[in-house]
């Protein structure tokens, strides 16, 4: 069992109080007062502690996309979303923030000695980061705060930093965090979990990249190969430590084990959402076994190249075998499609039912709307469905590999075999997939894209995670993709057509290839630039008029 334990700061604190010898008619009951707290490296770290619970972790990801599809349509997909009243992506992030800046106001007279409090501070400079990148990722000009709010203070109505102040701000707090935080391979079995050195270059190359590839094709800041230039140092850090590997403790299905509980504690979680039994419970593995977090689109299907080859099934030569039968679509593709797709006729253990063999029918479990359905992310364990305790991947190791090829590329229109050798030959060589290698020569003489391929490898690795849409914004091929019709199986002239498998949900509606048709591209919108940005809640903008203008076209 994980000794790290994820527990509210002021739970403890509240706990530590009651077991001393306070006169409980004089001292709140529910809250250590300052003058009793803030004495040691401990009291700093229980208030980290709750930072941790704050984190990024399971859901519906990639519905927002062209990836995935829930059971009804997605109103940020198909472009139909209206500016809300409130968002707790803005609301929780600020609840956040002022957590951080506690910590780090009280470092300022922690009367011990400064060195014992060193990680806890550079633990909260990490989470300070991290949570203006989730304010920036979506609301790109957001506040930057450092100081504790009070009622009066003029902050509470200050206008938005620009974006490129953010980005600016955020890469430098993960500089100041990192010389104070241990490698991986320096935490102790208690500590397992905690932030590290790779946690926040892992960061800092994530933020860049997304930063530099946002300045390149949006143009809000001239200096995009600098930002790219960052991206490529963090991430190399991180690959040089040799800190970090690929998950191969599950044989040929280490990459669909690896993100259930066999994953956990694995060199390739980076920075974890952790959970623990009779600590911290989640319920995902359930509703994706429901078909409650999305299924798969035909856009993703087609992604998959081919496993004797490594082409694109529109290839000629690609060695496709086509749509006939279920089971001929995936046969020779590349492995990861058949762990992240449940294929029917599939034998599979199901969280709730055991042992199962999976139907064509879209309404049996897991339900889906294009045919496809999800099998990432649900674990075999017959427990409550509230008590699920895997891991959620925040950053993984691959993610970092594939920012390396992506940020080179990006910055100097061409990439390197080293590089490639180094970075996507990596995660295709994963056992159990075993891709043929990506190459310069293999790209010419196929007639292929680099840049496609790069792209086409970080979508495929990191489905249903939550990179989809954030990809097509800061790349600006959104305004092309998501108008898109989405769609799901051959339905017509394929096996599937005798199987009786649609629902009320699915009319049968096919286009002229016999594909299903899951949303019409007439029910889809996209409108440049309002859809590569969100909107602000508009409550804030009520009561701070200041946070005005509103992003573009909102």
């Amino acid at each position: 069992m994980r000794n790290y334990q994820i527990l509210l700061g002021s739970v403890l604190a509240s706990a530590l109080f009651l077991s001393s010898c306070q006169d409980i008619d004089l001292l709140p009951k529910d809250n250590m007062p300052d003058e009793m707290f803030w004495k040691t490296p401990d009291d700093f770290e229980k208030e980290v502690n709750w930072l941790y619970s704050r984190t990024e972790t399971f859901g519906t990801k990639d519905a927002d996309s062209d990836i995935a599809y829930e059971l009804n349509e997605n109103t940020t997909s198909n472009g139909t979303l209206i500016a809300p009243n409130t968002d707790g992506d803005w609301s929780d992030r600020f609840e956040d923030l002022r957590q951080c800046n506690i910590i780090l106001s009280k470092a300022d007279s922690y009367v011990g000695d400064p060195s014992g409090i060193e990680r806890p501070i550079a633990e909260a400079h990490f989470f300070r980061a991290y949570t203006h990148w989730r304010l920036m990722r979506k609301f790109n000009d957001v506040p930057i705060l450092t100081k504790v709010l009070e009622i009066d203070s003029p902050e509470l109505y200050g206008s938005r930093a620009a974006q490129k102040d953010v980005e600016d701000f955020i890469l430098a707090e993960l500089d100041a965090a990192i010389p104070a935080l241990p490698a991986r391979s320096g935490l102790t079995e208690k500590e397992n979990g905690r932030v590290t050195q790779g946690a926040a270059l892992a960061l800092k190359a994530r933020v860049a990249l997304f930063a530099g590839t946002w300045a390149k094709y949006h143009q809000h800041r001239p200096d995009h190969q600098q930002l790219l230039q960052q991206a490529i140092d963090a991430a190399t850090k991180v690959i040089d430590s040799g800190e970090y590997a690929l998950y191969e403790g599950s044989d040929e299905e280490s990459y669909r084990y690896l993100f259930i509980n066999a994953g956990d504690n694995s060199k390739e979680g980076i920075f974890d959402s952790r959970y623990e039994t009779d600590i911290r419970h989640h319920s995902d593995a359930c509703p994706v076994y429901w078909g409650w977090r999305g299924t798969p689109t035909r856009k993703l299907a087609d992604m998959y190249l081919c496993k004797s080859t490594g082409l694109p099934i529109e290839n000629a030569k690609s060695g496709f075998e086509g749509y006939a039968t279920i089971k001929s679509e995936y046969e020779n593709r590349d492995p990861r499609m058949k762990q992240t797709f449940l294929m029917p006729g599939t034998d599979y253990i199901s969280p709730q039912d055991g042992a199962l063999t999976c139907p064509p029918q879209f309404t049996i479990r897991p339900e889906t709307r294009t045919g496809y359905k999800l099998w990432k992310f649900m674990a075999e364990t017959s427990i409550p469905s509230d008590k699920d305790v895997y891991d959620y991947h925040i950053i993984r190791y691959p993610e970092v590999l594939l920012i390396l090829a992506e940020a080179t590329y990006e910055k100097d229109g061409a990439v390197s075999d080293d590089i490639l050798n180094k970075t996507i030959n990596v995660i295709r060589s994963r056992k159990g997939v075993e891709m043929p290698p990506l190459t310069n020569a293999f790209v010419k003489s196929n007639g292929l894209d680099m840049r496609t391929e790069i792209r086409r490898e970080r979508t495929i690795e990191l489905a249903f995670e939550g990179f989809r849409r954030d990809d097509l914004r800061r790349w600006k091929t959104a305004e092309t993709e998501l108008p898109l019709a989405i769609k799901g199986i051959k339905l017509k002239g394929s096996e599937y057509e005798k199987l009786d498998v649609l629902n009320e949900g699915n009319p049968g509606l096919t286009d002229e290839n016999g594909f299903l048709i899951v949303e019409p591209a007439g029910n889809r919108n996209f409108v440049a630039p309002k859809h590569y940005y969100y909107s602000l809640p508009l409550d804030e903008l009520y009561l701070n008029p200041n946070l005005a203008p509103n992003n573009p076209g909102w």
